[in-house]
């Protein structure tokens, strides 16, 4: 699923790849940009754009206002051509189709269907909680996490699929309740099994064998948190008990418990729980 935005320059903004798709945050001065979507593409305005071309598979351009929280979707494999006037702001939103189908699949029992999109100018509000969410964690810069990329991504497919897809007639039969002791027990060890390696929202919800939408609200109705939030507690207790009960060099912990790196693994734990590595070693000595 690599380069699902490699037509969009770089100089534009950062990208992050998860593995649901991939997101860019666009900063740019009044320019032009015509390419064949390598990927279904959904656009969301985070700053309003007067007098915005737009063509979709045909020379006729469409000349309207974008305002702000305005969404355009373009199917994979559609020519697109746009132009603006104004320096903007975007959110650029990559989701591989065979990945769409999957969830569309696992979400509705199809995974046939096509994308339709909006007319130039609609505000999907929705859209723009998503990614003013997915604007957050862009500001994190390097401590990004492809997890909660990887959550928001998938919840941001599921809605257009809901809202502009061929599917959208259909219903929702939305799970009442959270995981089955089951599948929360298999989900549970699993994390802990894979501590140190990267777990995606599509991991665990094939552990529990539930959709991705589905499964991140059943985790959240079982736990009140996030799986990203779940996850880094639990590689946080991982730390404490690492770090208390053993000799372990304080980068090889932070491997074991996933983390990037030592520095990466001391910043969460103070903004969490208070303290640093060195300061429970410390402790642990003095008593």
């Amino acid at each position: 699923m690599s380069g699902l935005l490699r037509a969009v320059p770089n100089a534009w903004g950062p990208k992050v790849r998860a593995e649901s798709g991939e997101a860019t945050q666009t900063r740019t001065g009044p320019n032009e940009i015509s390419f064949t979507a390598p990927a279904n593409l959904a656009l969301v305005m985070l700053s309003p754009q007067p007098n915005r071309e737009v063509a979709l598979n045909s020379d006729r351009k469409t000349v309207g206002l974008a305002p702000i929280g305005a969404i355009e979707i373009v199917p994979a494999g559609a020519e697109v051509f746009a132009r603006w006037t104004v320096d903007k702001e975007n959110m650029l939103v990559a989701i591989d189709e065979r990945r769409l189908s999957r969830l569309a699949g696992m979400e509705f029992g199809k995974d046939s269907f096509e994308l339709q999109p909006p007319k130039v100018g609609l505000i999907d509000r929705k859209a723009l909680v998503f990614t003013n969410l997915m604007r957050e964690e862009f500001q994190r810069g390097s401590e990004i996490n492809e997890l909660c990329f990887d959550g928001l991504i998938t919840l941001f497919a599921t809605h257009l699929l809901r809202n502009y897809s061929s599917l959208r007639e259909q219903s929702d039969p939305l799970m009442s309740g959270g995981l089955s002791p089951r599948a929360w027990r298999s989900v549970s060890d699993y994390i802990q099994d894979n501590l140190s390696g990267r777990l995606s929202i599509a991991q665990l919800a094939d552990v529990a064998n539930l959709s991705p939408s589905h499964f991140l609200r059943a985790f959240r109705r079982t736990t009140g948190q996030t799986p990203h939030q779940y996850l880094v507690a639990q590689r946080l207790t991982f730390v404490e008990r690492l770090v208390r009960t053993t000799d372990t060099p304080l980068d090889m912990v932070a491997r074991s418990a996933g983390f990037s790196s030592n520095s990466h693994m001391t910043a969460t734990l103070k903004r969490l729980r208070g303290i640093t590595p060195t300061d429970l070693r410390r402790e642990v000595r003095r008593g």
